[in-house]
This record gives C-alpha cells, sequence and structure tokens, in this order.
C-alpha cells in the first residue's frame, strides 16, 4: 500500500469509476467518486493504463455528489453511481454512447435524450451463494472476490426485496449452500419464481427438496426450480409462473429470457411500434419469449427467431390466434439469409451482449427496409451499426433507455431505414 495522494476527480470512465490524474500526469480509476470530487486516495494496483485507487477520505464533495440511498453502497459491488445526482447519471450514459458510436466514424448522430426507468422497479435479480460454515447470498464486493450479504435492495420490485432476508435464513439452516452457488429471483404477474444454480452436477437430495417445498408453501412462491449439468428441473411448483405481453398471457419456462424492467420493456416496444408503422411481415430475431413479437403480431405477421427451445415453445403457446410463427434457430451460427430476408418489410435485431455480427452482415446486404437493432451493449452496437450503414442503412433515431439503474449500463434502440 502506498503512502494517500490527494487528487480531484475529472470525469467518470466507461466503468463508473471515476478518474484523476497524480501530479506526474498518471490516470488513477477510483470507484464511487464523482466529478469535481477532491479525495484523498490510496492505489492499490494497476487498471488499464494506469493505476486503481480508493478513498482514504472525501476531502470536499463535487456538485454532481449525493447521498446514496442504500447502506450497503461501497461495499456491495451491484451499484458503481448511487452517489450521484440522477440527471449527471444520464448525462454520463449520454456521452458514453456517443464516444462509442464516434470510435466507430459516426459523427454529429442526434440522440434521443435518455429515457429513465425508476429505481425499484427491477423484476430479476441474481445472488452467489458462499460455499462455508457460515453461508450467505449476496453480490460481490468490487473488484473482490468476498461477497457482501445483502438483505434488501433499493433497485428491485418490494416483493423480491422482501424475501432476500428469509431465503438468507433458509439456506443458512440447511446445507444446501454446498450444492448450490447461485440463486435468481424473478418476479412474474403471479409470484415469485425462484431458480437455483448448482455447483457442476450436484442435485438436492430428498431432506433439501422438503425444506424447499415448505419454505415455498410459508411465502407464497410460485415455483423453486434447480439448474445443473444435467438441465433444470421444477422442485416445487404451486401455479405456474407467468406474465403478460400486452394482453397476451405467457407462461414462463424453466429457461427464459426478459428485460429486467417491465417498464424498460414496454418502452421498447412503443420505439418499435414506432418504427416498424405499416409494416405487414416483420422478423424479430432473437426473440426471447416473445416481448415483441406477441405485441405487434396484433397487426403485422410475424416470424420469431429464437435459439431456446422452450422459449420458442412458450411463443407458440402465446400466438394463438395471432399471426405469429415461432422458429427455433441459432442465428449466430445459421443467419437469415439474403432470400429468407426478402419478404420482410421490418427486421427486429435484438441480439445478447455480444450483438449480432454475422447476421448484421447479411442484413447489410439486403433490401429489407426497416430494422430496428435493441441492444444492452454500446460497443457490440456501435460495431453492427457501421455494418449495417456501411451497407447502405441509415440511423434515423437512437434512443438510449436507462433501465440499469445506478449502473453504467445502457439500453439503446436504434431504428435505420434503407437508402
Amino acid at each position: 500500500m502506498i503512502d494517500p495522494k490527494e487528487i480531484e476527480i475529472k470525469y467518470l470512465g466507461n466503468g463508473g469509476d471515476g478518474i484523476g490524474f497524480l501530479p506526474e500526469g498518471r490516470i488513477v480509476y477510483v470507484p464511487y467518486t464523482a466529478p469535481g470530487d477532491r479525495v484523498s486516495i490510496t492505489l492499490d494496483g494497476k487498471q488499464g493504463n494506469g493505476s486503481s485507487g480508493r478513498i482514504k477520505q472525501l476531502v470536499s464533495p463535487g456538485s454532481d455528489r449525493v447521498s446514496p440511498v442504500c447502506n450497503y453502497f461501497g461495499s456491495c459491488g451491484g451499484c458503481a453511481l448511487q452517489h450521484m445526482v440522477a440527471d449527471r447519471i444520464l448525462a454520463f450514459k449520454r456521452k458514453f454512447l456517443e464516444d462509442t458510436l464516434t470510435r466507430r466514424g459516426f459523427k454529429n448522430i442526434q440522440l434521443d435524450d435518455p429515457i429513465p426507468i425508476p429505481c425499484g422497479t427491477r423484476r430479476r435479480i441474481e445472488f452467489t451463494i458462499t460455499n462455508g460454515s457460515n453461508p450467505i447470498i449476496g453480490l460481490y464486493r468490487r473488484r473482490s472476490k468476498k461477497i457482501v450479504a445483502i438483505e434488501s435492495c433499493p433497485l428491485v420490485k418490494e416483493e423480491i426485496s422482501k424475501i432476500i432476508l428469509p431465503l438468507q435464513k433458509v439456506i443458512a439452516k440447511s446445507s444446501f449452500n454446498k450444492l448450490a452457488r447461485k440463486v435468481r429471483i424473478t418476479l412474474s404477474d403471479n409470484g415469485l419464481d425462484i431458480l437455483f444454480h448448482a455447483r457442476s452436477h450436484k442435485t438436492p437430495h430428498p431432506s433439501i427438496r422438503n425444506i424447499l417445498a415448505k419454505f415455498s408453501a410459508m411465502h407464497d412462491i410460485a415455483r423453486i426450480s434447480w439448474s445443473d449439468t444435467n438441465g433444470i428441473e421444477p422442485i416445487y411448483v404451486s401455479r405456474p409462473p407467468y406474465i403478460h405481453f400486452s394482453t397476451t398471457r405467457i407462461y414462463l419456462p424453466l429457461k427464459y429470457f426478459l428485460q429486467p424492467c417491465e417498464e424498460g420493456e414496454t418502452t421498447i416496444l412503443k420505439i418499435v411500434r414506432q418504427a416498424i408503422g405499416k409494416a405487414k411481415n416483420v422478423a424479430d430475431l432473437f426473440a426471447g419469449c416473445g416481448s415483441i413479437a406477441i405485441p405487434i403480431s396484433d397487426t403485422c405477421r410475424v416470424i420469431a427467431y429464437e435459439i431456446g427451445t422452450q422459449m420458442v415453445t412458450t411463443m407458440r403457446k402465446g400466438a394463438a390466434g395471432k399471426s405469429l410463427m415461432a422458429e427455433e434457430r441459432d442465428l449466430a451460427r445459421s443467419p437469415l439469409t439474403e432470400i429468407e430476408l426478402k419478404k420482410f418489410d421490418a427486421v427486429i435485431l435484438n441480439p445478447p451482449r455480444a450483438g449480432a455480427r454475422i447476421q448484421a452482415e447479411v442484413l447489410s446486404r439486403s433490401a429489407v427496409k426497416t430494422v430496428v437493432c435493441v441492444s444492452c451493449n454500446p460497443k457490440t452496437l456501435a460495431r453492427d451499426l457501421r455494418i449495417l450503414v456501411n451497407g447502405g442503412y441509415r440511423i434515423d433515431r437512437l434512443t438510449p433507455i436507462d433501465q440499469f439503474t445506478w449502473s453504467p449500463e445502457l439500453e439503446i434502440v436504434a431504428v435505420l431505414t434503407h437508402i
């Protein structure tokens, strides 16, 4: 550990760390700081092209700093920006998106104002379970492999926050932390859906299953499931969990993807509807359980493509009476071809964080009139947009959606037209 040094934080880095400079000009990344803060820091190693630092003392706060709302902030690594004024967080995320686009050669791109999604609206969260004599569930400490025990969280919906402590207690009283390494909690429209991730191939023995069944009955849990190397199996089901996409009820399969917030999902859908307009034939690529495909199928014919068998089956069940077909396809390995794309007026591209480079390359050679890209990764989105623009598309609209409150993450919807 090096003697404390005093620096001023100049701006934020992409990961949300404050950035300052030592007297010799070396860059320092300091988490939980805001521009304008003057801090005394200790250096604790290398980071990127500089050093990492930790706050020893906040000498004087900058104008962007506010008091965090969560007692765990600063120890739990779940949030990076809770100490900053809300509009400055949005400005930071907007600039990050602009800088990312600039590095791909996009200049003077007009962005919509970022749309904030309130805290306390997240409907899913995943915790790590420690494997020791005093098991806890929680989140990783920043820059550490240590787990911080969490008993509540202001990010998530109240129903999720209330179950954290009872879940912590049942894990501590049993030994199944030796079997499970993570737990994901999702709030469906009719209760909580809890999924445990096993340590390797380990499965819960009858006594653990009995404990989980009693826990579920006591707290009115909709479903508890177990995931290991052999797949996913339900442990206890009081009622099949479901959600609604528009007015359509969808029963959640054992393995599925959902946007973290219903409000974010609704915002994305609104932009997509505006973008596709009166399109008659639409392809929804990387469609998940159909959060976009099912609602828009009220006004157009949709073919939805997804790699997950269970999610495809879910869409097919939800498609009853609608102009919707769902097909199982690994688009990363087998993208839609130019010939297949000819029948579509619009394509929705909603890939995972890795983006859709191969599919974007094929799309760039197509004549599809409208492409709507939905992404949670500005870097891979910028790459895919560059591919599309080089192929003859024009970016008409870019909308940042901040559904990852207090983190540096960002959702973006891009609308492109073939020219």
